[in-house]
């Protein structure tokens, strides 16, 4: 880029959004952002970030949006009063980027929820083999709402998000986590926040439109695997396993889902274009302990 971002605007301030504005300021930008609830909002004002309360964001003022030159859109899919997820990038994308003149990175959020079962096969970039599920179909229209936007728009195909704040430590160290021991073994994905907003600092600086990346660790794993591993590395009790057979009587059927699914997502362009190393590239670095 040859002239670095001076002002990030951020919707949906999240779990990453706040730790990437931190990391912005850091490297001298300022960062604007948008929360929906007035908790969220006093905790980002209180680190010095103008933020505003705001449900759509088509609607947010001219003139507070006037020296924003990127953005990143960390906003989820919102649900109705029948749990069915819906996206609301299609409704206000291409008015609110008319009022970015001066756009010059643009990001969205994703999820590799997006990609369908492979029976656990690698998944990159290029597949087109999308899930049929609801969330994975709105996650797809929120990316091409985007990438039909004049923005010079960019997705970011985020894994199962974990970090020091938000992990599974806790369930564990309560005792009586159950997990299913699928046959053969069901992949997940995941991906440690650091590594997250490393990648998103990178894309900045080297921003290309239309670009897809998915954002991912190294080592996919099964969750047995995972939250087995997890409990030995922390002392805590070691998770229930349960058959398929059980799961199905003791877990809801959303919850089962979640276990069933079972793919490996490949991070090479990741590497390759981006991050060529992981501060976390497998879950058991980010919880062992440095003497």
């Amino acid at each position: 880029m040859d002239k670095p971002i001076k002002t990030l605007l951020i919707l949906g301030c999240g779990y990453v959004g706040s730790k990437l504005a931190a990391a912005c300021v850091a490297q001298g930008m300022k960062i604007k952002a948008t929360v929906r609830k007035q908790e969220a909002a006093d905790r980002l004002i209180q680190q010095g970030f103008d933020v505003v309360i705001n449900d759509d964001p088509a609607l947010l003022d001219t003139q507070w949006l006037s020296n924003c030159d990127a953005i990143l859109d960390s906003i989820p899919l919102s649900y109705d009063a029948q749990r069915k997820p819906f996206e609301t990038q299609s409704s206000w994308v291409q008015p609110l980027v008319k009022k970015l003149p001066n756009l010059k990175w643009a990001g969205y959020l994703s999820a590799t929820s997006v990609y369908a079962d492979s029976d656990g096969a690698w998944i990159d970039e290029a597949s087109t083999h999308f899930s049929a599920s609801p969330r994975g179909k709105q996650r797809i229209k929120a990316e091409q709402a985007w990438f039909d936007s004049a923005a010079p728009a960019e997705i970011f195909r985020l894994a199962g998000i974990y970090g020091d704040e938000r992990n599974i430590v806790n369930k564990l160290m309560d005792g009586g986590y159950k997990t299913v021991a699928w046959q053969p073994a069901h992949y997940s994905n995941r991906i440690h926040v650091d590594d997250i907003i490393a990648a998103l600092l990178a894309a900045m600086q080297k921003p290309e439109a239309k670009r897809i990346i998915n954002l991912s660790d190294d080592e996919p794993c099964s969750h047995q695997d995972y939250v087995c591993q997890l409990a030995e590395i922390i002392g805590a009790p070691q998770p229930i396993i349960l058959t398929p057979e059980q799961a199905e009587k003791e877990m809801s059927a959303a919850y089962l889902d979640f276990f069933r699914d079972n793919k490996r997502i490949s991070n090479r362009k990741l590497h390759k274009l981006l991050l060529p190393k992981l501060k976390y590239p497998n879950f058991r670095q980010a919880f062992v302990k440095k003497p």
